[in-house]
């Protein structure tokens, strides 16, 4: 009697255990679908140009400086010239006071004090101890169109406009003071070219824009951080060609339209090393350029550091969906053809694998890369189908849609204020100033890629380049 209760008992524990196995397995279905298959990927976006466009302005008072400190007293230097009656009359001419610039519908004004200088052809001493006198003086004005040469040097063509007389032109002959205007006008008739030639010099000398834009296409070459979370992002700039559009002014300045083209190339991880720097090439001269940059960041993102910021949003909040049924253990994302495929390993009611497909976009509103408009994948659908269906009407592909969002304000909406700090921190912002004044994203264009996303953004800005000391 004994022993058929055991037997029955131990049948019982038996049919118990085997109709918990039954339930367990018929709650927990398992998902097996296969992969999808991968789809043809399109050709990799090209480096895109981009202009950085600006003014370039030069106090006219610095101008001033520079072209006196480069003009020499003497314009006209000791020369012999000969007299109606044969003398030998030695004449100079010299620079009394400094040059003054006025600016004015698109020429330069200039104005200087000048003084001619002679040496007595009959005086009583010898010749090598006669002493120059003053044969008159007199402010002079010039004008000039202005421009900017291939070269980089500021190009004028000074022409002798008009002149007044601040002392008459006279000569001491033997103790009587004898005017001499008519000899004075031929001098400087003959010597105008030579005053008009020495201005030139000096303003070439004086301003060669290769010398401040120089700084300005080296520093734009260093390296930028745009990010350090989730990893460090870098933009790295690489001019190639420079523009400069007819110069204008006011009182106060003038300015040099410039427009900078270059690519830019993204770089994620430690800083890049840069072997070579772009040498500065001859100036392109240009009718007129436009006044706002247009910046064109081609952002590569991949899939390694979109999977990292999938891993950090589950980590932090844990996706229990379907009533708590079922659980996201982890998901991936990965490129097929021009769509990201998403993969999750899921637990609970369901455990497995499940395949999602959706389209890459960019909200410019958050500035962020996300998947939109996922659905199961076919291979996946027919498995839900056959083990649990009722997947297929929840709301689990919009959660998750939700969740698959990277986020690229921080990097993106603040390449500005970047460039101007690595400009400032540069060898060019101690002597001039950066300003990008308004700012504009605009996507382009998004590329699946094998092992990321390319994002192609245009971004549009106005950028001012003020020289505060030459």
């Amino acid at each position: 009697m004994g022993f058929v209760v055991a037997m029955n008992a131990q049948r019982t524990i038996g049919l118990l255990i085997l109709l918990a196995i039954l339930l367990s397995l018929s709650g927990c279905k398992r998902v097996r679908p296969d992969a999808p298959v991968r789809e043809e990927f399109e050709p990799a976006a090209t480096d895109p140009v981009s202009y950085m466009a600006g003014d370039i302005t030069f106090n006219i008072r610095d101008l001033e400086k520079k072209i006196n400190k480069g003009l020499a007293t003497t314009l006209v230097p000791e020369e012999t010239f000969e007299g109606r009656k044969g003398e030998a009359w030695h004449l100079r001419v010299e620079r009394t006071g400094p040059v003054q610039i006025h600016y004015a519908n698109r020429r330069v004004y200039f104005s200087a004090p000048l003084q001619v200088w002679y040496t007595n052809p009959i005086g009583l001493r010898k010749e090598k101890k006669r002493k120059s006198r003053p044969l008159c003086a007199l402010a002079v004005k010039f004008t000039s169109p202005v421009a900017v040469g291939s070269n980089w040097h500021l190009l004028t063509k000074v022409k002798f406009e008009e002149y007044q007389w601040t002392q008459k032109p006279t000569l001491r002959l033997l103790g009587v003071k004898i005017g001499v205007k008519n000899i004075a006008e031929n001098i400087l008739d003959k010597r105008k070219v030579d005053i008009e030639r020495a201005i030139d010099a000096a303003v070439y000398k004086g301003l060669r824009l290769d010398r401040e834009v120089g700084k300005i296409w080296t520093d734009m070459q260093e390296p930028l951080r745009v990010a350090k979370v989730p990893e460090n992002i870098w933009l790295l700039p690489k001019p190639f060609s420079i523009a400069a559009a007819p110069v204008y002014g006011n009182e106060r300045q003038i300015t040099v339209p410039i427009q900078i083209a270059f690519r830019v190339r993204t770089r994620f991880g430690p800083r890049p090393v840069i072997d070579t720097l772009e040498r500065l090439p001859r100036l392109l001269l240009r009718k007129s350029l436009p006044d706002s940059a247009r910046l064109a960041v081609l952002a590569f993102i991949p899939y390694s550091d979109v999977n990292k910021v999938l891993e950090r949003t589950l980590e932090k909040n844990k996706l229990d969906l379907v009533g708590g049924r079922i659980k996201v253990k982890s998901a991936t994302i990965s490129g097929s053809g021009r769509k990201l495929i998403l993969k999750t390993d899921v637990a609970g009611a369901v455990n497995g694998t499940l395949y999602f497909h959706g389209n890459p976009a960019y909200d410019t509103l958050t500035n962020t890369l996300r998947m939109k408009d996922i659905d199961f994948d076919v291979d996946t659908k027919e498995k839900l189908f056959a083990t649990a269906d009722w997947l297929l009407h929840d709301h689990f592909r919009d959660t998750l849609q939700t969740v698959t969002v990277v986020p690229l304000r921080q990097p993106i909406s603040t390449i500005p204020q970047k460039i101007e700090a690595a400009f400032a921190r540069g060898k060019a912002g101690k002597k001039t100033n950066l300003d990008i004044d308004s700012f504009q994203l605009v996507p382009k264009r998004i590329i699946v890629r094998p092992d990321g996303v390319q994002l192609l953004i245009r971004v549009e800005s106005k950028v001012a380049v003020k020289v505060k000391r030459l």
